[in-house]
């Protein structure tokens, strides 16, 4: 199948605009690694353009997005961010634990326990590097503005590191790419990367991210 113009195209990285379910299949990719919607409709109380209305995920109404990319690359090394709220259609051959610190977490108040972590079901074989904790600790601070973040559900690029870091060698894959944190940290590690993101100011923000000189990691 034909592809789109890319949206960004350098060296290490390519940008599609458009829905991953109809770019994707016409690609060669070796590893994915993102963060689906999760199918929970979440709906942020803050916008970077005015910090007041809420801004929501498409595709986060249902699993669907999620789970076609699930079926779709699950015979690939493949790391999804994920909840428990919403049950996977394949059986992980690891479950990581992303450990925010005790400054992060709000969720429901009237319960003495917050939600400062998040999981990440890891498929596929051919993972490498030391043997390490399942659990991953650090901070959830980004930096990709001035503001802050720039997506609802913005990861720190040091997290993607982590894992993209312990992928097979070929190209990694984020077909929800958000504002580029996956294909930002590929780049760093020195790695080629293809990202697809269905909302084109993500796209341009992305982009503006790839521009940037490569960071050492």
């Amino acid at each position: 199948m034909s592809l789109p113009k890319p949206y960004y195209q350098d060296d290490a990285v390519t940008i599609y605009h458009g829905d991953c379910r109809e770019i994707a299949p016409g690609l060669a990719v070796d590893v994915v690694v993102t963060d689906p919607p999760y199918g929970i409709a979440y709906s942020s109380g803050w916008s970077r353009e005015t910090r007041s209305h809420a801004e929501k995920i498409v595709g986060d109404a249902s699993t669907e997005m999620r789970d076609w990319a699930v079926m779709k690359f699950a015979d690939k090394p493949c790391a999804f961010f994920a909840t428990p709220k919403c049950r996977l259609l394949m059986e992980p051959r690891a479950l990581l634990v992303w450990d925010k610190g005790e400054a992060a977490g709000m969720g429901d108040l009237s319960i003495p326990w917050k939600p400062n972590w998040e999981v990440i079901w890891v498929g596929g074989g051919g993972w490498v590097g030391t043997r390490t904790s399942s659990v991953l600790r650090g901070s959830s601070m980004v930096t990709t503005s001035a503001m802050g973040r720039s997506h609802p559900h913005e990861k720190p690029v040091w997290l993607l590191a982590a894992l993209i870091a312990k992928a097979p060698e070929g190209i990694v894959l984020d077909p929800f790419m958000g504002s580029g944190t996956t294909l930002r940290a590929a780049k760093d590690l020195g790695r080629k990367a293809i990202g697809i993101e269905i909302e084109e100011k993500y796209c341009e923000i992305a982009a503006r991210r790839m521009r940037q000189e490569v960071l050492r990691l």
